[in-house]
């Protein structure tokens, strides 16, 4: 089933989401609190594409597995015709979002249908339950068409020591106890996007940060369980009385981000299938399922269009101030248009050098991890040359609409604000699109996610030499000991 937006607003008005605080109070109506609205009708929008005659054949997709037509991103490729499919779906819904609200339903679609695919992998490592299990939770988020967050990363409490050696343990959630309906999670999650207005979610554990076997969990799960709860982070909305004409991106692409809370939640053993094998994360990530190839791709096609946005953006500016002929700027507008071309290159890259495997057919690996971690530093980047370029002429803007609905003051906006290339009304438009980019609350929250919501920049580039390229390091060097084995020794 293909849903529609207003099947997705009635879900979440009919209590379809965690236990949710904000202000010092529980949420009563996620759907129309203003620090949850813009975010739930964006996800509607999602929904809604799926509709759109424009679009729909891209992003429709009929699954033998499910024998009804699902949303692409639910596609498990069997060809590389497929993932490139995929991936021109996955390009059109963020088209539409110019490369922002990335934990849009898409993203988690993608990962339990690459659960699914490997369902082998669970049931060997975990048992035949557990394999059972990806397809089953599979199933039932494709048919339904429901909306799944995640949450992995463990809260900074102190990462000079493990979670198991803090005072308390279940800081980071963990198994308290089994029981013959599931276990017993107790502990939290910390940059838990998109959790106020989810249905369901994924956890997985970021093992490396301790191998504790009570860490060593993978569960999908309804957001209304019982014992889950957001703490959700102050919203960024517009301010009361400003408008799309003030914030153009707040407006629509305002996600929310929490910490998710177990308090001592029951996961049922029909959701988990990863459980007490902290030894094959490695593996997991890594080798035989590799979510990171998956996920760091999803964010490459994220980023690609974004940088389509980021670009059009830049030469705006430029052309309409009139410095697009200066060669400090062409150079800085030349760096946007590489970056582009690169993720561009990445994206056909890894589909033309995918891993076919009999399950499902995956991007390549390194190609897509590369690209990835390469824009934690070139989407900050993009966004610093806009600064540049733009100067302090994105600073002194009219604070709203209504500064031209006075004719006095509009006489002066339109002799002193207009630039070489486009009038008053226009630049105005387009330096409040400037500033809510690189300039506002959620601005500075994109781009602080760009930078880390991979993880450690300076870990993940350095994981390109010691992971994602290390079997590359010995054909690497016969490169170069050809030329040194040719080189002649001294005589004896």
């Amino acid at each position: 089933m293909i849903r529609r937006g207003e099947d997705y607003i009635r879900s979440i008005r009919e209590g379809n989401h965690p236990v949710v605080y904000y202000d010092g109070k529980i949420v009563e109506n996620i759907a129309d609190h203003p620090a949850f609205r813009i975010p739930v009708r964006t996800t509607a929008e999602y929904y809604d594409l799926h509709w759109d005659p424009g679009k729909s054949d891209k992003l429709r997709h009929y699954s033998p597995m499910l024998g009804e037509e699902v949303s692409i991103s639910f596609m498990i490729p069997k060809s590389k015709s497929d993932l490139r499919k995929l991936a021109e779906g996955l390009m059109t819904i963020y088209d539409y979002y110019r490369g922002f609200f990335g934990r849009s339903p898409d993203y988690l679609n993608l990962w339990s249908a690459v659960f699914a695919a490997h369902s082998d992998y669970f049931a060997k490592h975990f048992g035949s339950r557990y394999g059972e299990n990806a397809i089953e939770i599979y199933k039932q988020h494709a048919k339904k068409d429901l909306f799944f967050t995640h949450a992995i990363v463990a809260p900074m409490y102190d990462r000079s020591k493990p979670p198991s050696q803090w005072p308390d343990p279940y800081i980071w959630a963990g198994v308290v106890k089994e029981t013959n309906e599931g276990v017993i999670v107790r502990g939290a999650a910390m940059i838990s996007t998109s959790a106020a207005y989810a249905e369901w979610l994924w956890y997985l554990p970021n093992i490396r940060r301790d191998t504790d076997p009570r860490y060593a969990i993978f569960f999908a799960i309804p957001t209304n369980t019982k014992g889950i709860k957001v703490l959700a982070r102050r919203g960024f909305e517009p301010r009361s009385g400003y408008s799309e004409f003030e914030y153009p991106i707040s407006s629509k692409y305002e996600e929310s981000d929490g910490l998710l809370i177990f308090d001592d939640v029951l996961v049922p053993w029909e959701n988990i299938i990863f459980y007490k094998k902290p030894e094959e994360i490695e593996n997991f990530m890594w080798h035989e399922v590799r979510l990171r190839s998956w996920f760091n791709w999803h964010f490459v096609i994220q980023h690609y269009c974004r940088l389509k946005f980021l670009a059009g953006l830049a030469i705006s500016v430029a052309q309409a101030a009139g410095i697009d002929s200066f060669i400090n700027v062409q150079e800085k507008l030349g760096e946007i248009l590489i970056y582009l071309a690169l993720n561009e290159a990445a994206i056909y890259g890894s589909i033309e050098l995918a891993e076919e495997l009999p399950n499902i057919v995956r991007p390549n690996a390194q190609i897509a991890i590369a690209a990835s971690h390469f824009n934690m530093k070139a989407l900050p980047r993009a966004n610093e040359i806009l600064r540049l370029i733009s100067a302090g002429a994105s600073i002194p803007i009219p604070a709203s609409i209504k500064d031209f609905e006075n004719p006095e003051e509009r006489a002066y906006i339109e002799k002193y604000l207009a630039m070489k290339g486009i009038n008053a009304l226009e630049r105005v438009k387009l330096f409040n699109l400037l500033w809510d980019v690189i300039g506002s609350e959620v601005g500075m929250r994109y781009e602080q996610y760009d930078r880390f919501s991979r993880g450690d920049p300076t870990i993940r580039w350095a994981q390109t030499y010691t992971e994602v390229y290390r079997s590359k390091h010995d054909e690497l060097k016969k490169i170069v000991k050809e030329i040194l084995d040719q080189m002649p020794n001294p005589k004896q």
